[in-house]
């Protein structure tokens, strides 16, 4: 059995309606951060935090696991919930709770450059000119395969702090990092050298939603009630926006003049609740463009 940590549950900055999803003294059991630098990983935790009783104590396991393991880890019963982009394998196998935990902003994404790159990515009017560069990916992510159906040249990397490391090293020219995660990513001494380049943005609708087991439906339903009421209530955005991993990404309006590639995702789910337009900020897909950037620029 995988080794735990019990973590005490910090409400961040705005509270909601919590939900006692079974036992009282149940543990939710949630997986660690991927690396030092895994910036990403306090907002998950505090937003669950907001979502559950404070008898059910967020508890993590002691090893860092791959975004695939994670989610095997939830049919095993060694993790409760689990977060990941979706796609349709992943919503067979585990049970999706769908609320977009960034409101649709996952999808957003900035190229993370070397700084002395700066004057070629201002060179790019046309979408194969970046096509033709070399984008660092995780090779268990779906935002490799999205990039490689829509004909972007993706070098994937199994590790996540690699990618950064590769990118420094000039072995990958860019690095598309979420709006929503990237600047808490590179707050971190070692990674002065880059910037988020905002002049471009990748646009995909890619929500990334918790994932539970089947076997725990009810805690599924529970939790995409409140968290439904959360995000409809302008309640998640309100966090977004104070939350120390994702504030510097406002306010959208700065990305009002940047270039937008709009990207097909060939695997999102038609379950993917696309029309129920208060859980998006920009859900972004060629496929749609009746839907492109709903809100993103008020």
């Amino acid at each position: 059995m995988t080794r735990r940590h019990w973590i005490p549950m910090i409400l961040f900055a705005v509270s909601a309606g919590v939900i006692t999803p079974a036992s009282a003294a149940e543990p939710v059991y949630i997986q660690p951060p991927r690396a030092i630098d895994d910036a990403s990983h306090r907002y998950y935790q505090d937003l669950l935090a907001t979502q559950f009783s404070a008898d059910n104590r967020l508890t993590t396991i002691e090893r860092p696991v791959t975004q695939e393991r994670s989610l095997q880890l939830l049919n095993t019963g060694d993790l409760t919930i689990a977060w990941s982009g979706t796609n349709y394998r992943r919503e067979n196998l585990y049970r999706p709770v769908r609320v977009p935990l960034f409101l649709g902003l996952l999808g957003v994404r900035v190229p993370v450059i070397r700084k002395a790159d700066i004057a070629r990515f201002t060179a790019i009017t046309k979408e194969s000119e970046l096509q033709a560069m070399v984008a660092c990916q995780g090779d268990q992510w779906p935002d490799s395969d999205i990039m490689e159906r829509n004909h972007y040249t993706v070098e994937r990397v199994a590790k996540f702090e690699s990618m950064y490391k590769m990118l420094r090293g000039g072995r990958c020219d860019y690095f598309p990092r979420s709006i929503i995660e990237v600047y808490g990513e590179l707050t971190t001494a070692d990674r002065d050298d880059l910037v988020a380049y905002e002049g471009i943005l990748l646009s995909y609708t890619f929500p990334m939603y918790f994932f539970t087991s089947y076997q725990r439906e009810e805690l599924a339903n529970s939790l995409e009630e409140k968290l439904h009421e959360f995000a409809t209530s302008g309640q998640l955005l309100a966090f977004m926006k104070k939350h120390p991993s994702t504030r510097a990404t406002f306010p959208l309006s700065r990305f009002r003049e940047s270039t937008i590639f709009y990207l097909h995702n060939p695997d999102l789910p038609s379950e993917t609740p696309i029309s129920d337009t208060a859980l998006w900020l920009m859900p972004g897909q060629s496929t749609n463009k009746d839907l492109q950037a709903i809100h993103f620029f008020e």
